[in-house]
């Protein structure tokens, strides 16, 4: 489901962006690969960022380092970032560069993975570069470019993790990052499902130009934890709990939250259990038991896959819903009781195990 949003209409042509734009953490460039308008428009909301003032990260997926390199110093003119690494995950070309050796960056790191690549090793690597540059106290910026290169590698829901865990980190690191996606490339159904994990969506209409898509105040967004009315709350288990209250809640949101296999097993478990905090090993082992024991099922390949997708995906995205609590420092998560959700996943539950 897009959240709800405000729009932006800007010119055409302009590469400029807007202080909603300028302001966002993680923001999703939709624009047709290697045109006029992409290049424009990333180079553009760099320029925005003070790029001249800052240290960039660019991961490059679908074009060369030496391309990505290219469009920075054509469109940049003298503005390049203090340190800039180019992080090669997927070209599969020389790590020799041109770019690199014309002298017009300060300093300039190119970090090739392996061809064996997988979206965790890309967010080890980012995670790696912006812990060493978050201690010298400089602007961050980061580029991915892209997630249509992304795509054509693997599944969906695991590119979906991958930038679920870029984007936390970087809201929590106050880096600047944006993502690039071609939407001519995919299907309407995958681009709406991306748009929500973004703060602002930057994309260029043919006929209108560049538009900014920003989303609401989080504040002003109703949470399945809204629901829990006395004081101090109550856990799961209580002899009296609360009448849980409407709430002016998407029923497309309740259909989304159900609609991925292994976040339905994590609710079934949820639901079930007696306790309201647990460690997220254990959470892992009993999702990975649950998954391997539905027959219509694929089963899990292994136990770590599933608890990276728990990790990186399904527990962030509950937390945002206020579903749950999920505390990345000591890996515990707490379950908010919400009966009248609960009743819709015991009757999927019957729906799917019978």
């Amino acid at each position: 489901m897009v959240p709800d949003t405000i729009q932006y209409a800007m010119n055409s042509g302009s590469g400029t962006v807007d202080q909603p734009l300028k302001e966002a953490a993680s923001v999703l460039v939709l624009a047709r690969n290697a045109s006029d308008a992409e290049r424009e428009g990333c180079a553009g909301f760099l320029a925005e960022q003070e790029v001249s003032k800052s240290k960039a990260i660019c991961v490059t997926v679908s074009e060369s380092p030496d391309s990505r390199l290219s469009l920075w110093q054509q469109h940049l003119d003298d503005e390049m970032p203090e340190e800039a690494i180019i992080v090669d995950a997927g070209s599969e070309l020389p790590a020799t560069s041109q770019a690199a050796a014309s002298g017009a960056f300060p300093s300039l790191t190119l970090d090739t993975l392996p061809a064996t690549v997988a979206p965790i090793d890309i967010s080890a690597t980012v995670s790696r570069h912006l812990g060493r540059l978050e201690q010298e106290d400089t602007p961050l910026l980061l580029c991915l470019h892209s997630l249509t290169g992304l795509l054509e590698c693997w599944e969906r829901d695991r590119v979906i993790a991958l930038v679920t865990a870029l984007n936390r980190q970087c809201a929590e690191m106050d880096v600047s990052s944006h993502h690039h996606m071609d939407p001519e490339a995919h299907t309407e159904e995958t681009v709406e499902m991306f748009r929500p994990l973004y703060d602002v969506v930057y994309e260029y209409l043919p006929d209108h130009g560049w538009t900014v898509t920003a989303s609401q105040d989080a504040e002003e967004t109703p949470t399945f934890r809204d629901t829990v009315t006395p004081p101090g709350g109550v856990k799961k288990g209580d002899p009296e709990e609360p009448e849980t209250i409407p709430i002016p809640y998407s029923f497309d949101q309740v259909l989304e939250l159900i609609s991925a296999p292994r976040r339905r097993s994590l609710l079934y478990h949820l639901k079930d259990r007696s306790e309201t905090e647990v460690p997220l090993d254990d959470l892992v082992d009993r999702v990975y038991e649950r998954e391997k024991a539905i027959p219509a099922r694929t089963t899990p390949k292994s136990r770590d896959e599933v608890g990276v997708s728990l990790a990186h995906n399904h527990l962030p995205r509950l937390d945002d819903l206020g579903i749950l609590s999920y505390e990345t420092a000591d890996n515990t998560v707490e379950y908010y009781a919400n009966p009248a959700l609960e009743s819709v996943i015991q009757y999927v539950e019957r729906l799917e195990l019978g």
